[in-house]
C-alpha cells in the first residue's frame, strides 16, 4: 500500500509540475503575443468620372484678308499689323471656343505689286500679320479663287507653312476636278477639298470637373465661283460626313447679289443630302439670305468680314454666324476621341485614316445658331455693328424664317 501511495504522490507531483509549466508557457506566449494590426484596409478605388454634358461654341467669319489697301492703311497707322484686328474684341472672342474664316489670299514673302493688286486682283497677305490673326482664328479655309495667286501650288505650300508656324489650322484647296492648271498641278501637299480641323469640346463630368477634349471635325471647301465642283468633291464630303460631323464652306456664287441663285441652292441642298451638318458659304462680297433645309442651316453668303472694299454699305458688312454644338454623350469615348484629335494636330496627313481605322461611332450633334452683324465702314477695321445694323442683317438673312429650335435661345 505504501508503494501505491508513493506512486500516486509521484503522479500528482508530475501533474502539478506539468500544470505549472503550461501556465508558464501560456504566460510567456501571451506576453510575446504580437499586437493586432492597426493598418486600415485599402480604400475602394474611385469610379471613373462619367461625362454629363459636352458642348462647344464657334464663330464662322466671311471673306477675310489683310492685303492691298488694308495693308497700306495698317502700315501707315501706329498699330501696324494689329490694325485690322484691333476691334475684334467687340465680338467677344473670349466667349468662343473657335473661330473659322475663309482666307482669300496666299500668305507669302512676295510683297505687294500695286498694279497687279488693283488691276488683275492678284493678292498677297504678309505673314507678319499671322501672330495677330492667331489670337482670333482657329482655322482658315483655303478653297477660293485667290489663294493660288502667288505661284499656284508654290504659294499654297508657303501659306500652309506659315499657318503651321502660327498654329492656325487650314482646310481646302482651290484645285478642283475639271480645271486644268499647271501651277496648281504642283500643289501635291494637300489636294483634297476636305480636311480635319480639331476643335475644343468642353466636357463636364459628374465630379464637376470640366475638360477640353480635342475633337476632330470635318471641314470641306467647294471652290468654283460660277461653276459646279465635280462629283468627287461631293463624295469627299459624304465620306467625311459618315465618320465625323462635317461642315461645308463653299466659295462660289455671283458677286454683289443680295440673294442666292438656283444653281447654288441645288448644289448646297445636295451637300446636305450627302450628310454635311451645315453649309456656311462666302465669295459674293455681299451678305445673302439663309435657309433651313432638312433641319440644317445654309447661309448662302456671309459677306466681307475683313476686306478692303468700301464703295457701298454692302461690301463693308457681314454676317458672322455663331454655332453652338451640344454633343449627345451616350456611348462617346471622349478619351479616345481626344487621343485622335491630338494625333491630328501632330500629323495632318494620316489623321483622317486613323480616325476611320478607329471605327468609333460618329458623334451626334445638335446645332443651334445666331448671327452677329459686323462692319468695317470708314476705317477697314472689323467690329460689331450697331443695333440697327443687326436688325437690318437679320432681314437680309431672312432669319425669322429659321425654325426656333435651330436658333440660340434669347
Amino acid at each position: 500500500m505504501k508503494s501505491v501511495g508513493k506512486i500516486i504522490i509521484i503522479i500528482l507531483g508530475i501533474a502539478v509540475v506539468a500544470g505549472a509549466t503550461c501556465g508558464v508557457l501560456v504566460a510567456i506566449n501571451s506576453g510575446s503575443k504580437q499586437p493586432e494590426s492597426t493598418a486600415e484596409s485599402e480604400p475602394e478605388p474611385e469610379p471613373d468620372p462619367v461625362a454629363t454634358a459636352a458642348k462647344m461654341r464657334i464663330m464662322y467669319a466671311g471673306t477675310t484678308f489683310w492685303g492691298r489697301r488694308t495693308n497700306t492703311m495698317a502700315r501707315e497707322s501706329q498699330l501696324g499689323v494689329k490694325y485690322p484686328f484691333s476691334q475684334l474684341d467687340t465680338l467677344d472672342r473670349k466667349n468662343y471656343d473657335a473661330w473659322i474664316g475663309g482666307l482669300e489670299c496666299p500668305v507669302t514673302d512676295n510683297g505687294h505689286n500695286k498694279a497687279e493688286e488693283e488691276n488683275i486682283f492678284k493678292f498677297n497677305c504678309d505673314p507678319d500679320y499671322l501672330p495677330e490673326a492667331a489670337k482670333y482664328f482657329t482655322a482658315f479655309g483655303l478653297g477660293n479663287n485667290h489663294s493660288d495667286n502667288q505661284g499656284g501650288g508654290v504659294g499654297l505650300t508657303t501659306t500652309r507653312k506659315y499657318l503651321d508656324q502660327n498654329k492656325i489650322q487650314y482646310f481646302g484647296t482651290p484645285k478642283y476636278t475639271g480645271t486644268a492648271s499647271s501651277e496648281l498641278a504642283r500643289d501635291t501637299a494637300e489636294a483634297t477639298n476636305c480636311d480635319i480641323v480639331v476643335l475644343p469640346i468642353n466636357v463636364t463630368y459628374d465630379n464637376e470637373e470640366t475638360k477640353k477634349i480635342q475633337m476632330p471635325f470635318g471641314f470641306c471647301s467647294a471652290h468654283g465661283v460660277f461653276g459646279v465642283p465635280a462629283e468627287d468633291y461631293l463624295q469627299n464630303m459624304k465620306t467625311y460626313s459618315t465618320v465625323v460631323p462635317t461642315i461645308a464652306m463653299p466659295h462660289m456664287g455671283a458677286e454683289y447679289k443680295s440673294v442666292h441663285d438656283t444653281l447654288r441652292q441645288n448644289l448646297y441642298h445636295k451637300m446636305i443630302d450627302y450628310g454635311v451638318d451645315a453649309v456656311i458659304a462666302d465669295h459674293p462680297h455681299w451678305s445673302q439670305d439663309a435657309e433651313a433645309y432638312k433641319g440644317k442651316l445654309i447661309v448662302y453668303s456671309m459677306g466681307n468680314f475683313m476686306f478692303d472694299q468700301v464703295f457701298n454699305k454692302e461690301v463693308v458688312r457681314s454676317a458672322a454666324i455663331e454655332a453652338n454644338a451640344k454633343i449627345n454623350i451616350a456611348d462617346v469615348d471622349f478619351d479616345k476621341w481626344n487621343e485622335l484629335g491630338e494625333g491630328c494636330l501632330k500629323d495632318k496627313k494620316t489623321c483622317f485614316t486613323n480616325i476611320q481605322n478607329a471605327k468609333l461611332p460618329r458623334l451626334q450633334v445638335t446645332w443651334t445658331y445666331d448671327y452677329h452683324a459686323t462692319t468695317s465702314a470708314d476705317t477697314r477695321i472689323t467690329r460689331l455693328a450697331s443695333v440697327a445694323e443687326q436688325a437690318d442683317m437679320g432681314a437680309r438673312l431672312k432669319w425669322s424664317a429659321i425654325p426656333a429650335e435651330m436658333k440660340v435661345s434669347k
